[in-house]
């Protein structure tokens, strides 16, 4: 079982053909992550807060639909936590604001106690991990070591973590308690001003995963492996929007990873599988850039793409 820590919100995303209006999306990071790794073939244990209302109830059931286990989600009477999309472009992403006081996502984080016996890997991300649940999530990370593999993507919010300096060394102590590590470009940029991407990556290394991966966009991605570097291009698509490529990356990473037995303790990611690994991380996100939203792909998505 993979778990996956993080929020579940609901986005609101600009109509293009109505100026004003706002499509309803369920969302956030994590969320899309175990969607995403679900569809994969994945099994994913989502680890969150979730309303009771209405919208927590559809969030709840697209994510059982997936097949996803919410046996680990603690629910809460109060309203779902919203997120106000800007859209981007394939450069730069989308923007967020997020509303999260007073929400479901306010309360504390639901980790286990103890681990259950079939858990073979902890999947942390986004706003959830470092923001007021930070170092619940890093003390969680650091206590599932023993049994697991662990992975993090601070996909950084500036509007929900305005404090860079803090951020940071919070960011820094998971990346220390991590096998496996993924970072925007955008993410990059907003914790290390002025400091090349690569640099920051090779430093990341030397803290303690095996291997540390950043993306660019339609420039690909570039990952460093027990300092070794090696690149994999994006697929040039139509892009539709943005909005939840980062994490199709992200479950598709792990499901590659978790299909090539190289997720749990004891497992040791191989230098030879990267390539492949990162070549179907790739397409997953670019698949989902061709689609409306974040709609991550299935098994037979990437099939029809030539992935086994």
């Amino acid at each position: 079982m993979i778990l996956i820590s993080g929020e579940a919100l609901v986005d609101l995303i600009p109509d293009p053909e109505f100026d004003g209006r706002y499509d309803a999306v369920l969302g956030g990071s994590p969320y899309n992550v175990a969607i995403g790794l679900a569809r994969l073939g994945g099994r994913a244990s989502f680890i969150s807060r979730i309303s009771a209302d209405a919208n927590g109830e559809a969030l709840a059931a697209a994510l059982v639909a997936a097949g996803v286990d919410l046996s680990l989600a603690a629910r809460d009477l109060r309203p779902t936590t919203l997120a106000f999309v800007m859209r981007g472009t394939a450069q730069t992403g989308s923007r967020y604001s997020f509303y999260l006081d007073g929400t479901a996502y306010d309360g504390p984080w639901p980790f286990p106690k103890p681990w259950p016996a079939g858990v073979n890997h902890l999947h942390v991300g986004s706003f959830s991990a470092v923001e007021r649940h930070g170092h619940a999530v890093a003390d969680a990370m650091a206590a599932v070591r023993t049994q697991a593999t662990v992975s993090f993507d601070p996909n950084i919010r500036p509007f929900v973590t305005p404090d860079r300096d803090a951020v940071r060394g919070l960011v820094e102590r998971q990346v220390g308690l991590s096998d496996v590590v993924k970072a925007s470009e955008e993410d990059l940029e907003w914790l290390y001003p002025g400091r090349p991407i690569e640099e920051t990556l090779k430093v990341w290394s030397r803290l303690g995963p095996r291997f540390c991966v950043a993306t660019f966009g339609v420039k690909g991605a570039v990952a460093y492996f027990d300092g070794e570097r090696l690149a994999v291009e994006a697929p040039r698509v139509k892009v539709v929007d943005t909005v939840g490529a980062g994490d199709s990356f992200m479950s598709a990473l792990l499901a590659a990873m978790d299909s090539d037995g190289a997720l749990g303790a004891g497992a040791t990611p191989s230098r030879d599988r990267l390539a492949a690994w990162l070549a179907f991380a790739a397409a997953a996100a670019a698949l989902t850039c061709t689609r409306k939203g974040s709609d991550p792909p299935t098994r037979k998505d990437m099939a029809a793409l030539g992935f086994a």
